[in-house]
């Protein structure tokens, strides 16, 4: 297993749960592209995956440790604002749902993300774009 398969997997899942939206929704991946798709008044979703541990120590010495890759997934969804929140919203829940699927994707990867937080606002008066994020914890196994 690799940060790249597990990587994958997310960003896999959310640009497909994206795509079936109406309009779709472009989805943005980790040093991938510079600029937001489409201008400043284009919805779009950032998918940030990060992974603060790779392995577990062991109780023997003779063992360096065992693999278990512990991360966090954040998604950040992007509309116009003075729209309302309730595209925001139903983009937020949708990434939450997706999120909750991966455990039964039946790949070598297996998945398993914990408590959802969010949809937490952000409005920024100087951006003209509003935004909620959802963030998780992850546990992969392969």
């Amino acid at each position: 297993m690799s940060l790249q398969t597990i990587r994958s997997l997310f960003e896999r899942k959310m640009t497909t749960a994206f795509a079936g939206l109406s309009p779709s929704v472009p989805v943005m991946y980790d040093n991938v592209q510079e600029e937001p798709p489409g201008g400043a008044n284009t919805e779009y979703v950032q998918l940030i995956v990060s992974f603060p541990s790779i392995s577990e120590p062991v109780v023997t010495k003779a063992e360096s440790g065992i693999e278990v890759i512990r991360g966090s997934v954040q998604v950040s969804c992007y509309g116009p604002k003075a729209k309302g929140m309730k595209r925001l919203e139903e983009m937020a829940a949708l990434a939450a749902s997706t999120l909750n699927t991966l455990k039964t994707e039946d790949t070598t990867i297996r998945a398993s993300v914990g408590e959802i937080s969010g949809p937490i606002p952000v409005i920024n008066s100087n951006n003209p774009l509003a935004l909620v994020t959802i963030s998780a914890p992850f546990i992969a196994k392969g």
